[in-house]
């Protein structure tokens, strides 16, 4: 469903989230299909990606995606990812300073675009 960029609309993406939280509720994430290892955060990333293309389409003059900086060494991987944090900040950066013309509505992954 977040997919469909054609027919994807912020009611969608909050379908799908309420979705997700309902059978979270019910514990019948697993029943359901559900992502089962990091299933919320999986959810998070899927909507925040159909989010960035649907912002991306309705605004095409500005420059809207989004990134993963890689597994950084912080409080929240409890400082076991193997980049600094020096080395996450590079791809947001770039992508801020992405020229006009530049990609649309794109996941980066540490610099390299992914559909």
């Amino acid at each position: 469903m977040l997919n469909d960029i054609g027919n994807l609309t912020e009611e969608k993406i909050d379908q799908v989230l309420n979705e997700y939280l309902k059978d979270f509720k019910e514990v019948s994430l697993s029943s359901k299909g559900w992502p089962s290892y990091w299933g919320a955060y999986c959810v998070s990333k899927a909507a925040l990606t159909a989010y960035t293309r649907l912002l991306a389409k309705r605004h095409p003059k500005m420059l809207i995606n989004s990134v993963c900086p890689g597994w950084v060494s912080t409080d929240l991987s409890n400082h076991f990812g193997p980049l600094s944090t020096k080395q996450g900040a590079r791809s947001p950066v770039r992508l801020a300073l992405l020229p006009n013309g530049g990609p649309l509505g794109l996941f980066f992954d540490q610099m390299q675009a992914s559909s």
